[in-house]
């Protein structure tokens, strides 16, 4: 109806053309004719006749065309006779209407068949059988398929082509046909790839294919268009009818293209009843003339030949790759470009779709040729420019592939063909493997890491701390290409760089993303266009033209729709099982029936129900898989990929290499990731490369080059060729060649000041790139290295300074909050930060070989960088922080060596005026330009621009004044005294002048370490007169036996040697009556080969100075120094045999301890001299060598100083009388043998101590580590130990003035002030120690030996002692928090005085002790022995020291004895960053210390504490029967007991607190718990203590204070259990199929049988398996009671609450029931690093499926729990928070329902109060509390209340 009034109302005359199926139904004519209109086309009873598959056979065969065997075959009747109205019986009799008549029909035809609905098409109600099995199963499907169809039966044809004949039939009779057209190319019975003329049969089988066609069609009267189709049989070169179609095929322009025909013109002339012989077209077709009128048979008149060839291709929605399923979806382009030899058209455009019920053809393609070959060849060429994009999948590559097989292009193809093609699983084109595998591994990093950022910024953008774990630079996948499987890693080098690596090769490749979604990739110089496309079986990949599927990996047990479509029905029952390939259902996509076959056998359970829409992906049944064992996996590729080139052709010039390898290097620093070492190299290269500036230049001059002035570019030019001939010179004078920056700078000012003036200032635009490159080389190639380098460096510091701890920031994720706070309208600068920092790993690989490749060779120019680098806290900074560290040492080392060659010169020009030091000069050592890369090259990098520009404004660590970090120290005032001495020559170093005497003096007893930098000049034999290196010798002698030197040091000259002798005392005996003097000497020498020779001239020297003096020479000490030379190293033959024998060496082969110069030297660039550890063996290879002769002379110590790269290294040997031979001495590495003395170090001779220097060397650091088992951490000890060289201060010389012993010895220790200020310092700086560990010491031993002499000989010992006591603990008090941070447990000092020492001990092991008590004062005396120096107690002093620390008695030279257990546990407490709980009382004496002194400070009456301690603690513990916490009778009872000796996890004290309010003392119960013990969790005994407490609190009526650092309840597994408990496994070969059971063996389960329930389980090999059940355990408090305990501690605490006065201390953190008891007790103190939480972030993060916290902080730190109420007070240590909780209780009575202590006060109460609000004003409680500066200037007192509740934080 609808046509017929569209016919009505569009057509002005009554003519309807009509295509497609519609005009297929006979009754449209009939309705057309009724109405008066006339259809173009058969009349009703032709299209009744032939456009049913049956009826058209029936007629065919009374027509007498040859037909197929079929159901009907015999069956005809004439179109005369029936009208066009086959009589049903007739019909009736070709048709099959039950399963037994199709078996029946089948088996006469004879297999195979072809099953057919008569009205069915499109694939619908067709199916082929090969046997009766078949035909039962598939019956009910055509004939549901089809509903009310007749269903017929055909023998399938072998193999052969489809023919089509084109017929054109007019109304007057007339049939002409227009040749043929070959349709054989088809899938599913339905055509690809149409072509004509028709060229497989005989030219006379197709005429009377063609007579046929026209004899059929005019039998039954046939008017229009209409194709006959046929089959031509191969083999037997017969053809056979197959049907007509009553209508317009849409492949007609194939017989259009060659006849030059125009079909629906001549439909239309048919219509208007325009005879076939008048029709111009036809009449050309028949050779005519176009414009004549005679008549011509169109039957029996020859027609024109076709000329051409034409080809056509139907362009489908299919997948040709899955056996040309369809798809729908939507398209998002289609291009396609027609060309002379081919068009097309399409019926949808980018932007459009196909939805799942159309037809999937959407375009057709035409290419004629003059010939068969030329047809294909153009249609090829089309295919490949036709690209559509989208969701849906098309044929074309596979088309175009087609069309170029071998088959296709010889012509031998059959109707089958493709469907073999299809079923051989032939694919077409793809792109090459490596290409897809590439470009899909750079497009998904491309797209994760723009989704990662994406998401990151949202976070930002919401306000939330995004997880650690969005990585946006690394990624790997997994990628199935064809069953392969390519396990790829990507790396992302840049913004749209990426390397892709797979297994052991990478290549790089650039992808860009483009405007329409899609990606440019470059690789190996050439450019891809490259598509993806999500689907429900993976990702479609188009690559240019081409196209492959990146799979997923396949998952047999879920069976999902590949594209929308309708679940016809299912052919498998749920719950059935299936067989693998078998079909289970039929789905109905785009008109086409498609089976669902299985892909593995199992049961199949159906998720939707029949006739349901499915969307792509959708689930429609799931699999029990049989064997998912045997499940076919992608095989893994473990292939290489091709060698490829760079993603771009790059240009090989120096300046372009150079921009790309700074490039890289800023990527680096941007967080990217490049190959560290090639970039370096190549920046190196090209920085020494001496064109890099000339080249640079030449490339902005031809920019600008043709927009100067005339005259000025041929000025510039004349400059730069006279360069560029330079540097053409030989290569000598090519090195030396420097770019002309500073003359091109003064030719462009000039020609910028000679210009008009109103173009001044665009002329200066135009030739700024010129200035900047001018600029930029004018001071040298080393000074534009300089600076790349420290660009470079500046961004590393930029970035990484932004993520130190600080400010209360401990986690990185706060850190990240803050940036996000700092750029809240920039968070793409936040992100860019982060990406930085998250690949800092990388970046300090770059900034390490730096530092080591192009900084140390002169790091002078560096130092603000440095210092930044050394300023970096974090752990992951650490080695960094190390090497700057280094660097600076090596700086100030430089200049300190200048500044003592200078003062030893001797040459008055080289003083400072002022007589202050201004130290400049440093010692270059090497070219920047030519280090050799070693295994510590460097590089660092960071995006272009954002990240710079953001950086630019970072702030910037303040330089520390060199003089501040001690490395001068002592040496400001260098200059010549006023008095004049005689001069004093020696015989090699000249007259030495009093001026130079002095700088001796100076140097000798300066704080500054100045060893190395004067030994150093000693093996540099640079000086001619040897003048220098005499004076270095005699002040370095007289520096390291200072002050124990007894004569002048005697140096003469044996040819190339140097000798040297002199007399000293013993450092240790020296003030005893025991002293020994002995003999030192030095020898000078310039190669080891020498030794024996010079070891002659000082024995001579030792025996002569030794019988002068009257001593024995043995124990002697010995000091050789070896110049610096090519031959320095040389040894004797013996010591070269012992060094190829490799024997040992006097125990140095694993020597490992290096001072910070030697490390950085050594894995810094290649120096001449060897490495540290080489030039170890060579000097021990010649002490062994000279062993006798060493012996002979008695030497005790022998010390070997020898250069190296930057600084001499040391090697010390002793003698050992077991062994009788020299051994190496560690410990004389970095010190010589009398300053060891000195420190001390034989007490380190049990501890595996490891070496490091302070910053300014001054002080020496020991560290080593501890365990008290091994599941324990490890502690670290260290142990400073320093020189004290000078005591000097005013004070100290008023004292000795004054004779006053008792002053004297206070002045000493108040001066040793600033040693100890420096050595605090030093340990509390955030540097690692050099095996990179960071992080502070947990114990520190600092020892100071003052060398100046006090005089306390004589006087009153107590009075001594007790002025260093009381100045000691002043000291001690005044930098007590200092002492607590550093970790210090022992300060120890030693005095000389006439006679002997005293010694001073200040034991603070908790870190809180600050009073006398913990200060010990001994003298050294002889033991009986008269040999042994012990500790002794000065006489008189009154005061005995507490005996843990009591050393009365014991030898001073003891070693140090490993950590005792309670000292352990508090450093295990530290460890957790608590204060250990038996601590808690002397946090409480040092809280009230400080009360009491602030109120003295402030003036306030009554502020003197009362004598003794301030707090008395009672531990309480549990007596009696009754310690469950159930128990109503809980009784407590006071004990006194070390701390330590708990055996539960809580301890509880009966606290008496002396404070300013009650100074008769306060009482206080306290509870802390345990964090040494099974980490502080509470247990039904842990709970019955605390609940006693509680009660007794309550009971008392007492304040009740809680110290909280545990973890939870205790929950967990019987340890005796766990530790025996086995596991058997589903698969003892594959753990990961799960677990089976676990078990206890037989002889286990016979030990612990009272601890578990078991089951007997005996395997298959008779072993006994006690399968357990239950776990019981023999300790109680493991399970459920640790909750019911909870709960009633709980209970308990919230009561105190209710009913007394609670405060809670979050010293620790606090989880479970100790965050409930923090938030139940109320009021709540809490750490800033400390969390209170109810369970972990981890296992939260489990439960949310997702990774949402990142730190317990972010749960319940102060940021959470201080902001919403929980915690009232947020404190920074225990101290602070313990001085909050009594300025709490000040508050409070003493005990519930007393009055209120008064607590006296300057302020009279009776003061007016002088604020108050004015007219109209509100009242302003902050001014009526605090006071408020009134407007004319003076101040409004207060009412003066301070109320910890209402203090403003």
């Amino acid at each position: 109806m609808q046509l017929l009034q569209l016919s009505k109302k569009f057509f002005n005359c009554p003519i309807a053309l009509c295509r497609g199926h519609a005009s297929e139904n006979p009754e449209l004519p009939e309705a057309l004719k009724a109405k008066g209109i006339r259809f173009l086309g058969p009349p009703a009873e032709a299209m009744k006749a032939l456009g049913d598959k049956i009826g058209s056979t029936i007629l065919a065969q009374a027509a007498g065309v040859p037909t197929l065997p079929w159901s009907g075959s015999g069956v005809a009747i004439s179109f005369g006779e029936c009208k066009g109205n086959i009589p049903q019986d007739i019909y009736d009799k070709a048709c099959i209407f039950s399963l037994d008549e199709a078996i029946e029909s089948c088996q006469r035809i004879g297999y195979p068949i072809m099953l057919k609905a008569s009205w069915g098409g499109g694939g619908k109600g067709i199916r082929k059988v090969h046997s009766d099995d078949e035909v039962r199963q598939v019956f009910k499907q055509i004939q549901g398929e089809v509903p009310g169809s007749p269903i017929f039966a055909m023998k399938l044809a072998p193999a052969s082509r489809h023919l089509e004949v084109q017929l054109i039939a007019d109304r007057n009779g007339n049939v002409a046909s227009l040749f043929t057209r070959d349709c054989s190319v088809q899938r599913r019975h339905q055509k690809i790839i149409e072509e004509g003329p028709a060229v497989a049969a005989p030219q006379e089988m197709l005429r009377d294919m063609e007579r046929c066609a026209r004899a059929l069609a005019k039998s039954v009267g046939y008017v229009g268009a209409a194709t006959v189709e046929y089959l031509y049989l191969i083999e037997e070169k017969t053809y056979c009818f197959l049907e007509l179609n009553p209508r317009l095929q849409v492949e007609h322009p194939v017989t259009e293209g060659i006849t030059d025909t125009n079909i629906p013109s001549i439909q239309l002339m048919i219509g208007m009843a325009i005879p076939l012989w008048r029709i111009p077209g036809m009449r050309a077709t028949f050779s005519k003339d176009p414009n004549g009128t005679d008549y011509f048979d169109t039957n029996t008149t020859p027609q024109r030949l076709p000329q051409k060839h034409v080809v056509a291709v139907r362009i489908t929605s299919e997948n040709a790759g899955d056996g040309f399923k369809p798809t729908a979806g939507r398209v998002d382009e289609v291009v396609f470009k027609p060309t002379p030899e081919v068009w097309g058209y399409f019926s949808i455009k980018g932007g459009g779709g196909i939805h799942e019920y159309s037809d999937s053809q959407f375009g057709h393609l035409f290419a004629s040729g003059p010939s068969r070959e030329a047809a294909i060849r153009a249609m090829v060429v089309a295919l490949r420019d036709v690209r559509v994009r989208g969701e849906i999948h098309t044929i074309i590559d596979y088309a175009a592939d087609m069309l170029q097989s071998p088959e296709f292009v010889n012509n031998k193809i059959h109707t089958g063909w493709l469907d073999s093609r299809i079923a051989a699983n032939v694919k077409a084109e793809r792109p090459p493997w490596h290409l897809s595998v590439i470009g899909a591994a750079a497009v998904r990093a491309h797209e994760a890491s723009a989704c990662k950022a994406a998401e990151y910024l949202g976070y930002l953008s919401k306000g939330q701390l995004p997880p650690p774990d969005i990585s946006l630079v690394y990624f790997q996948d997994d990628l199935v290409i064809d069953d392969i499987k390519y396990h790829v890693k990507v790396i992302r080098r840049g913004p749209f760089t990426f390397n892709v690596s797979v297994n052991n090769t990478a290549v790089d490749v650039v992808a860009r993303k483009l405007g329409d979604g899609g990606f440019l990739l470059q690789v190996d110089g050439e450019s891809h266009v490259l598509h993806t496309e999500e689907e429900a079986m993976g990702t479609r990949l188009v690559m240019d033209t081409l196209s492959c599927i990146i799979a997923k990996e396949a998952d047999p047990s879920r069976l999902v729709a590949l594209s929308p479509g309708k679940l016809v029905r299912q052919l498998i029952k749920d719950g059935e099982h299936v067989e693998q390939g078998q079909v289970f259902a039929e789905v109905e996509v785009m008109k086409m029936m498609m089976p669902l076959l299985c892909p593995a056998a199992g049961v199949i359970h159906f998720q939707v129900t029949e006739g349901a829409a499915l969307s792509a992906g959708e689930l429609i049944a799931r699999m029990d898989l049989d064997d998912p064992s045997k499940v076919k996996r992608a095989e893994q590729f473990n292939g290489e990929l091709p060698p490829l080139g760079p993603p771009q052709v790059y240009s090989d010039r120096v300046d372009h290499r150079f921009t790309q390898a700074l490039n890289a290097a800023k990527m680096i620093m941007a967080g990217y990731n490049y190959p560290v070492d090639d970039i370096l190299e190549e920046l190196v290269s090209c920085l020494d490369h001496p064109a890099l500036p000339l080249l640079q230049w030449h490339q902005e001059f031809s920019f600008v080059e043709s927009r100067m002035p005339p005259g000025l570019a041929a000025k510039l030019e004349a400059v730069t060729a006279e360069h560029e001939q330079a540097l053409g010179g030989s290569t000598a004078d090519r090195s030396n060649t420097e770019f002309p920056g500073r003359q091109l700078i003064g030719i462009i000012k000039g020609a910028v000041e000679a210009a008009p003036e109103n173009e001044q200032a665009m002329l200066q635009q135009q030739l700024e790139p010129l200035a900047r490159v001018a600029k930029a080389h004018s001071r040298g190639p080393e000074e534009y290295a300089r600076s790349i380098v420290q660009e470079v460096l500046s961004m590393f510091a930029g970035v990484e300074e932004k993520f130190q701890s600080s400010s209360g920031l401990t986690t990185e994720q706060e850190m990240i909050d803050a940036l996000r706070k700092s750029y809240p309208n920039d968070h793409q600068a936040v992100l860019d930060l982060v990406i930085s920092h998250q690949g800092l790993n990388h970046k300090m690989e770059l900034v390490k070989r730096i530092l080591s490749t192009l900084v140390l060779p002169n790091p002078v120019p560096y130092r603000a960088l440095l210092r930044r680098f050394a300023a970096l806290s974090s752990k992951a900074t650490a080695e960094v922080a190390l090497r700057a560290q280094q660097l600076l040492e090596v700086s100030l080392l430089a200049d300190l060596r200048a500044v003592v060659a200078r003062a030893l010169s001797g040459l008055d020009m080289f003083a400072e005026a002022d007589g202050k030091l201004s130290p400049t000069v440093s010692a270059n050592v090497g070219s920047i330009f030519s280090p050799q890369p070693s295994g510590d090259q460097a590089g660092a990098a960071a995006a272009a621009g954002t990240l710079t520009g953001m950086l630019g404004g970072s702030t910037v660590v303040p330089r520390k004044a060199t003089v501040r970090e001690g490395v001068f120290s002592g040496l400001n005032s260098l200059m010549a005294p006023r008095s004049v001495s005689p001069h004093r020559h020696s015989s090699t170093g000249g007259a030495i002048t009093p001026a130079v005497e002095h700088k001796i003096e100076t140097l000798v007893a300066a704080p500054a370490a100045v060893e190395e930098a004067l030994a150093s000049l000693i093996v540099d034999n640079q000086d001619k007169y040897l003048a220098l290196q005499y004076r270095a010798l005699v002040t370095y002698v007289k520096r390291i036996y200072y002050p124990f030197l007894l004569c002048e040091p005697q140096v003469n000259q044996h040819g190339s040697m140097l000798a040297a002798s002199w007399m000293f005392d013993d450092p240790r005996t020296a003030e005893t009556s025991a002293k020994r003097q002995n003999v030192g000497a030095f020898l000078v020498l310039t190669s080891l080969k020498e030794l024996s020779k010079g070891l002659q001239v000082v024995a001579a020297a030792i025996s002569s100075l030794a019988s002068q003096a009257g001593v024995h020479p043995s124990g002697s000490i010995l000091h050789v120094a070896v110049c610096n030379g090519s031959d320095a190293l040389a040894v004797s033959d013996g010591a070269a045999k012992l060094l190829a024998t490799g024997g040992p060496l006097l125990g140095c082969e694993a020597e490992e301890s290096f001072s910070s110069v030697e490390l950085i030297t050594s894995s810094g660039p290649r120096s001449p001299t060897a490495t540290p550890k080489q030039i170890t063996q060579v000097v021990a290879a010649a002490v062994k060598d000279a062993s006798s002769l060493l012996k002979a002379m008695k030497v005790g110590t022998v010390s070997v100083l020898a250069a190296a790269a930057l600084m001499p290294v040391r090697n010390g040997f002793v003698w050992d009388m077991e062994e009788q031979a020299y051994k190496f001495e560690p410990y004389l590495r970095q010190v010589e043998a009398p300053v060891a003395r000195l420190l001390e170090l034989d007490k380190l001779a049990s501890q595996q101590a490891v070496y490091t220097p302070s910053r300014n060397r001054q002080w020496h650091m020991y560290h080593c580590t501890e365990r008290k088992d091994q599941r324990s951490p490890a502690l670290r000890r260290t142990f400073l130990r320093g020189l004290v060289r000078q005591l000097g201060s005013p004070a100290f010389l008023a004292a000795m003035y004054s004779m006053a012993a008792d002053k004297v010895a206070s002045a000493a220790v108040d001066e040793l002030e600033s040693a100890l200020i420096n050595c605090l310092e030093e340990l509390t700086r955030p540097a690692p120690d050099h095996q990179g560990v960071t992080g502070r010491s947990d114990w520190v031993h600092i020892f100071h030996s003052v060398l100046p002499q006090l005089s306390l000989q004589g006087v009153d010992e107590g009075r001594v002692a007790g002025a260093l006591r009381s100045a000691c603990a002043a000291l001690v008090a005044k930098h007590n928090t200092l002492f607590r941070t550093a970790g210090v447990a022992v300060w120890e000092m030693r005095f000389r005085v006439p006679g002997g020492a005293w010694r001073l001990l200040v034991s603070c092991p908790t870190g809180h002790e600050a009073g006398e008590e913990h200060v010990e004062v001994y003298k050294e005396v002889l033991a009986d022995d008269g040999v042994t120096i012990i500790y002794s107690l000065p006489s008189e002093s009154g005061v005995t020291p507490a005996a843990p620390t009591a050393l009365s008695g014991k030898p001073v030279l003891q070693p140090y004895q490993s950590l005792e257990a309670l000292q352990q546990k508090r450093l295990a407490a530290r460890r957790h960053n608590t204060t250990y709980c038996y601590d808690f009382p002397s946090v409480f004496e040092n809280a009230l210390r400080g009360a009491w002194a602030a109120r003295a400070a402030a003036g306030e009456p009554q502020s003197i504490p009362p004598p003794g301690r301030l707090v008395e603690a009672h531990e309480l513990v549990l007596t009696g029967a009754e310690q469950r916490f159930e128990s109503t009778n809980l009784k407590l009872t006071r004990v006194q007991r070390g701390p330590g000796l708990n055996d539960v996890g809580m301890v509880a004290w009966h606290m008496t607190l002396k404070t300013p309010e009650c100074q008769q003392g306060r009482q206080v119960i306290a509870i802390a718990n345990d964090i040494t013990h099974q980490s502080g969790a509470f247990g039904p005994r842990e709970d019955a203590l605390f609940r006693a407490a509680g009660e007794l609190a309550l009971e008392e009526r007492l304040p009740l204070v809680y110290l909280a650092a545990n973890s939870g309840a205790r929950v967990g597994m019987a340890t005796e259990v766990r530790e025996c408990l086995q596991l058997a496994w589903v698969s003892e070969d594959d753990p990961s199929k799960g677990l089976k059971y676990m078990y206890l063996s037989e002889d286990n389960y016979n030990c612990l049988s009272s601890s578990v329930k078991a089951e007997l389980q005996v395997t298959s090999s008779g072993e006994r398996h006690w399968v357990v059940t239950d776990v019981i355990g023999q300790e109680d408090g493991l399970g459920v009671e640790n909750l019911s305990g909870s709960a009633a501690i709980g209970t308990l605490f919230c009561r105190a609450w209710r009913e007394g006065f609670t405060i809670t201390l979050v010293s620790g953190r606090t989880v479970g029931i100790g965050a409930y008891l923090a938030r139940l007790g109320r009021r709540c103190v809490q750490r800033t690093d400390q969390p209170i939480i109810l369970t972990g972030y981890n296992a939260l993060n489990k439960v949310l499926g997702r990774q949402v916290y990142t730190s317990q902080m972010q749960l319940g730190g102060p940021r959470v729990m201080g902001e919403n109420g929980v915690s009232h007070y947020v404190v920074n240590d225990d101290l602070e928070g313990v001085k909050v909780i009594l300025r709490w209780l000040s508050y409070c009575p003493p005990q519930l329902g007393a009055e209120p202590p008064l607590l006296p006060t300057n302020d009279p109460v009776d003061r007016p109060v002088g604020y108050a609000p004015a007219a109209h004003e509100k009242l302003d409680p902050r001014a009526a509390i605090t006071g408020k500066l009134h407007s004319q200037g003076y101040f409004l007192d207060s009412v003066g209340l301070c109320l910890p509740c209402i203090e403003v934080q």
